[in-house]
């Protein structure tokens, strides 16, 4: 643990000792709130589903339309007599591949959706880390819930530096853990 802690206070004093770096937030959700493509991609995808769910309205109304003479015409059949009957087969075999043809369309339309979103974020943190360097800011930090670094000069990051030494520190406290071990059973070994 002394170890870990002399560790960040020399990481930290190497970092103080860097030339003065530009340093600026970004408040993430109200670039996106205001970002005009977000904007038209939510009214596009709103219109959508709006237009999916018009469609899928329809598909349910005439389900009802076509089921309800035939519930009229077969209700008095038996069980075993409605599970046989071809008129019923294939009105049910009709209706599961309209239903599986909504589901494939809700599908693609998420899967649309989620590449949308995903293209949309690149196209954020691009132009933030394009107009970062344009303007020598060596981090750009997200103000948001969770916080985060948007933009970091990679001349600033230790990332690597600090996983070799914590990756240090932690096989010097292991080999000691094994050394401990090792000398615990010479010693009960020659107890015996």
């Amino acid at each position: 643990m002394k170890k870990i802690i002399a560790l960040a206070v020399i990481l930290i004093g190497a970092a103080s000792c860097q030339e003065s770096q530009k340093i600026a937030f970004v408040d993430s959700e109200k670039v996106y709130e205001e970002y005009q493509e977000k904007i038209d991609l939510e009214a596009a995808i709103t219109k959508k589903q709006e237009d999916f769910k018009k469609k899928t309205d329809s598909l349910g109304m005439a389900y009802q339309m076509e089921a309800a003479p035939m519930q009229a015409k077969f209700s008095k059949l038996s069980q075993q007599q409605q599970q046989t009957n071809p008129e019923i087969a294939a009105f049910s075999k009709k209706w599961q591949m309209i239903e599986s043809q909504i589901k494939a369309q809700e599908q693609s339309l998420q899967e649309q959706l989620d590449k949308d979103l995903k293209e949309l974020n690149t196209n954020v943190e691009e132009f933030i880390a394009s107009y970062a360097k344009k303007n020598n800011y060596s981090f750009v930090l997200g103000k948001n819930n969770s916080g985060g670094l948007v933009y970091g000069n990679e001349t600033s990051n230790i990332t690597e530096t600090v996983i070799t030494e914590l990756n240090k520190a932690y096989n010097s406290k292991d080999d000691s853990k094994t050394t401990n071990s090792e000398t615990s059973t010479k010693t009960e070994e020659s107890d015996k």
